[in-house]
């Protein structure tokens, strides 16, 4: 057990010394073309970032999503195991509160609200170790409890649930089972749709935007890639979207007022953890950059709440190193500052 200690904390100490040098390395202006990026290449802005209340632990590879105004967080990655914390931020309190543990320790896996239950599904757990699972948990906030439901077709990681109409949706994700999911919550059932292979990417990030799923980057086979894909529920179509102007890959998202920021994530090679914070403005055809992140990370959570994206856990290094490097840090962005 000494010598099991001694290690992690050898290999978490290397890490995080990795970690910092490669976070203060200088970009290369050629990183991200300026031609790519927009008018709002080289202002000068106050900062619209400000720093919330840190989680209760460092995680990377968690997950949240809100309910009636409050964030809820689960999981992630611990310096070992995949951790089973859940909590909720109340903006009328300001502060964190904990609530009845994951059924189970999970990180990368997928989170979303609907009919104001709260669902889990897949991800990598603590006893599952490198293979993905299919395992689906939900959350009533009003019992304050969690149940099983119907397990997916297949196993999926580093993928996006979404919620729209009465259905969840589960997208994307490269270990594991192919194709698109559809959860019916008052049926308990499981349907399976056909979707493109190029939309099976793990550590992409997806948001919901006028009525349809934008998902953006990801990688495939080690490769980050710059792909957005969008997809209309109502006419089960697809089309592509405004690429990136350099791949990404575990990025966060989120929407505020029918504009898309992206944050951070891992460079092309997968090899740099950025501070990018890319925007997509209503009716553009391609992505301008915000003001950058307070620090680079990847595998964090994102959400909106009252006209606010709240960015939450994540990693300073890439890869391997994700974990080693977990924050508890919870930086929030008011893009109207």
């Amino acid at each position: 057990m000494v010598l099991m200690s001694a290690l992690i904390s050898g290999l978490s100490m290397l890490a995080l010394q990795a970690a910092t040098q490669d976070a203060q390395a200088p970009v290369p202006d050629e990183d991200i073309p300026i031609e790519a990026l927009g008018p709002a290449v080289g202002l000068v802005y106050e900062t619209p970032w400000r720093a919330g209340p840190a989680l209760a632990h460092a995680r990377a590879g968690l997950a949240a999503t809100v309910i009636d105004g409050r964030i809820y967080t689960a999981g992630g990655a611990g310096l070992v195991d995949p951790r089973d914390d859940f909590e909720v931020y109340d903006p009328d309190y300001g502060i964190w509160s904990p609530l009845p543990s994951l059924p189970e320790g999970l990180e990368r896996f997928a989170m979303a609200e609907a009919g104001g239950r709260l669902y889990v599904a897949g991800g990598y757990s603590a006893d599952s170790g490198p293979e993905p699972v299919s395992t689906v948990w939900s959350y009533d906030p009003d019992a304050n409890i969690w149940q099983s439901e119907t397990e997916m077709p297949g196993a999926k990681a580093s993928f996006a649930l979404l919620s729209h109409g009465e259905a969840l949706y589960a997208l994307g994700g490269e270990d594991g089972m192919a194709g698109m999911f559809v959860y019916a919550p008052e049926t308990l059932e499981w349907t399976t749709l056909e979707a493109p292979q190029s939309v099976s990417r793990r550590g992409l990030a997806a948001v919901i935007l006028a009525g349809e799923f934008w998902l953006i980057g990801g990688a495939n086979q080690g490769e980050a890639s710059a792909s957005v894909d969008i997809y209309d529920p109502a006419t089960q179509t697809w089309r592509e979207g405004p690429s990136l102007p350099e791949p990404r890959a575990g990025h966060a998202a989120a929407v505020v007022d029918g504009v898309i920021h992206v944050f951070g994530g891992r460079s092309a090679d997968m090899q740099r953890t950025t501070s990018d914070h890319l925007v997509l403005e209503v009716g553009a055809t391609r992505w301008s950059v915000g003001q950058s992140m307070p620090t680079a990370r990847t595998e964090a959570a994102a959400a909106t709440i009252e006209g606010e994206v709240w960015l939450m856990g994540g990693g300073a290094g890439a890869g391997f190193f994700a974990p080693f490097t977990a924050v508890d840090s919870v930086d929030v962005l008011n893009p109207a500052y």
